[in-house]
This record gives C-alpha cells, sequence and structure tokens, in this order.
C-alpha cells in the first residue's frame, strides 16, 4: 500500500475539531518521521491559530490556499476537518469557488478533487444546490454593481478610461466574469469572499499589486488589519515564510 503522508497528517492534525486518522493505515506507516509529523501538528491546529477569526474563517483560509497551490490531497484534509467543525458543505465549496478568476480553474479543479472526496466520504451529497444569482443577460451589470460596490468610484473610472481593444479583457471579463460569476453568489458573504480572495492572491506570492487592492477591499467589507494578519498566520504551514512575509509587508503599508 502507497502511503500518502500529507492526507494523513491533514486528516489528523488541521483544525481545532481535527478529522480522525485514516484507520487503514498502520502505526507503523503513520510514523516515518514523527519529529516532522509533531511539528506540523502544531502549526496545522487552528484552535488557537489566528484568533481573531471566526473558526468558518480559519477553514476558508486554508481552503483558499490549497485552491492557490493546486493541493488536492491538503484540500481534502482540511474539508474533513472543517466539517468535523460544522462548517458547511455550500460555504467550503464556495470558498474554492471564489478563487476560479484569481488561480485559474486548473488549480482549482485540483483542489476540488479532495474537497469532493471529502464531502462524499462525510455522505454528504453531490452537486450541492446551485448558489448561481445570475444569467447571460445579467452577468455583467450585476458584476459592475457589485465591483464598484467594493472598490467605489475607481472602477467607474477605470471603465470609462478603458480603451475599446481592452474592454473585453477589462470589462466584460474582469467585471463580469471575476465579478459577476462569483461575488454574487449566495452561500456566503462578500466578506468573506474578500478574505478567501486575499488568502488566495497571498498564497500566489509575487501579485502584491492585487494583494494591497484586496486588503484595502477587506478592510471596506468590515475586516480588521489583525485580521488579514491572522488569516497570514493560518496559512503559513502551506505558504512558507517568504511569501507570508511579503504579504505581511502589504498588509503593513495600507491605511
Amino acid at each position: 500500500m502507497v502511503l500518502n503522508r500529507r492526507k494523513v497528517l491533514l486528516s489528523a492534525t488541521v483544525g481545532a475539531a481535527g478529522a480522525v486518522m485514516t484507520n487503514t493505515v498502520s502505526a507503523k506507516e503513520r510514523n516515518l518521521d514523527p519529529d516532522m509529523d509533531a511539528i506540523i501538528a502544531r502549526m496545522m491546529n487552528v484552535t488557537k491559530r489566528g484568533t481573531t477569526l471566526a473558526t468558518n474563517q480559519k477553514y476558508f483560509v486554508l481552503l483558499a490556499t490549497c485552491a492557490a497551490q493546486g493541493l488536492s490531497e491538503e484540500a481534502e484534509g482540511v474539508t474533513a476537518a472543517a466539517l468535523k467543525a460544522a462548517v458547511e458543505p455550500i460555504a467550503i465549496k464556495e470558498a474554492v469557488y471564489q478563487t476560479v478568476p484569481y488561480v485559474g480553474i486548473g488549480r482549482v479543479k485540483e483542489a476540488l478533487e479532495g474537497v469532493n472526496k471529502a464531502l462524499k466520504e462525510a455522505g454528504v451529497r453531490l452537486p450541492l444546490a446551485s448558489q448561481t444569482a445570475v444569467n447571460d443577460q445579467n452577468r455583467l451589470a450585476k458584476g459592475i454593481e457589485v465591483q464598484t460596490a467594493i472598490f467605489g468610484d475607481a472602477i467607474t473610472q477605470m471603465h470609462k478610461n478603458t480603451t475599446e481593444p481592452m474592454k473585453p479583457l477589462m470589462i466584460n471579463d474582469l467585471s463580469g466574469y471575476c465579478f459577476g460569476d462569483f461575488y454574487t453568489r449566495t452561500g456566503m458573504s462578500v466578506k468573506d469572499r474578500e478574505l478567501v480572495v486575499f488568502a488566495a492572491i497571498a498564497a500566489l506570492g509575487g501579485c502584491e499589486a492585487q494583494l494591497k487592492a484586496h486588503a484595502d477591499a477587506n478592510l471596506k467589507e468590515g475586516a480588521t488589519k489583525q485580521n488579514l494578519i491572522d488569516a497570514l498566520q493560518v496559512a503559513v504551514p502551506l505558504n512558507g515564510f517568504p511569501r507570508t512575509l511579503n504579504a505581511v509587508t502589504v498588509v503593513n503599508s495600507i491605511a
């Protein structure tokens, strides 16, 4: 039997509730690297980490990070732990869906493999109820509406200054796809969607301008700078410190 160590570790250690370690894995196989296991177990337990965030928000951050990095096995473990912590399946799915325009469909599909596996193993019937709130006729208008509500007059000015050759990308796609198709969905608040986006962009690394824009958006939606720092703390075992410290610098730069 091939041991999937990352899945086992996460299933055993993620979160306040934690997920039960797979029974089919022998004790010998579980303890190939006990020192590393102990360190990861401590870092991935969200009980005392990210203290200003609600429990479900901590899992949203971890799911967004898994999606940004295309981590199927880790997403499975995080989902199992989130379910044990009473996070709703729809919210789990929405945390992953929300990352699509930011990290790309390939990575999200990888993460969804793990998410769906954990949901099925927990007896959740798939597919879940649709959370779509727009159609082909109104998705662009609804997207512009929510985008403007978050970012203000800067969006109106950006659209006014966008040249005709750029409109398909910067208006039709950015406003219609990113905001119309995703931010309008039910099942998660705009505030939590912005937290998810912040976590996903931080996990990508090298996108500091976009990270700053969404850090500002988080504050506008009612989050605090400490909430953002705590999100980075929750995600640091998956992101590592270089990306985390770059993101901290961005957070510290905002008013």
